[in-house]
């Protein structure tokens, strides 16, 4: 499958034909036939905006998982709080991208965590956070299905999710199986599809395209934010000047 919006609708399109209904973690085996969406916000909001836009057109509602320690955003900036709240407004649900690299921790400690950055994000988005996705798990996370909350916060890497359903990525823009053709076979009664909005756009391009446009925005936007906090700025730096 292309890594474009119209490939993504025509997915869903396919997803609707074979009969599946879209779930979430919570209501998934209210279904015979459900599938899953998870998008994992790993650089960009505003990508998911855009993912979370269509989805909404399409009424199509799915899971958005954000990072509390990326590099590449900070989620309690005015103008990611307000794209995360637009994702919610769309009826979409946020959850916790929880990154392990960040902690050298025993299991029981790694539950703690956990549960800390979910205090924050709840705080951060102004609502309960129920839903929790890792950021690269390592095998040991991935074999420990842990229980956050006493379970009232679902692990999207609980076994549950990889034991009863058919779980697909397109992890560093590479699908590790044929989603569509997934789709096609009818084989799976319970879908879970991961995406990372990042890689999509209206055409077609190659990861080194979606990588150098993506340096080059983040200096623009570098740039603006600038603007925004040194008076005339320009003396020292112009635009056309940054690369």
């Amino acid at each position: 499958m292309e890594f474009t919006y119209g490939a993504y609708e025509r997915l869903l399109g396919l997803l609707r034909e074979k009969g599946y209904f879209f779930c979430d973690y919570h209501n998934y085996a209210q279904r015979d036939k459900s599938v899953i969406l998870r998008h994992d916000i790993d650089m960009d909001i505003d990508m998911a905006v855009q993912m979370a836009s269509l989805e909404e057109r399409a009424g199509v509602r799915s899971t958005y998982f954000v990072l509390l320690s990326s590099n590449f955003y900070n989620v309690f900036s005015g103008r990611n709080q307000r794209n995360l709240g637009r994702i919610l407004e769309m009826g979409h649900e946020v959850g916790l991208h929880f990154d392990e690299a960040k902690y050298d921790f025993a299991p029981d400690d790694m539950v703690t965590a956990i549960e800390e950055e979910v205090s924050i994000l709840e705080r951060c988005l102004g609502c309960e956070v129920a839903t929790v996705s890792m950021h690269r798990p390592s095998q040991a996370t991935l074999e420990a299905d842990y229980r956050i909350r006493g379970g009232r916060v679902v692990n999207s890497y609980g076994k549950v999710f990889f034991r009863d359903h058919k779980y697909v990525s397109d992890s560093r823009r590479r699908w590790r199986e044929d989603v569509e053709a997934v789709t096609e076979s009818g084989a799976y009664d319970r879908l879970h599809i991961l995406t990372h909005p990042f890689w999509y756009g209206e055409h077609e391009r190659s990861a080194k395209e979606v990588l150098r446009q993506f340096v080059r925005s983040r200096a623009d936007l570098c740039y603006a934010d600038l603007r925004d906090n040194i008076r005339d700025i320009e003396e020292f730096l112009r635009e056309e000047e940054i690369f």
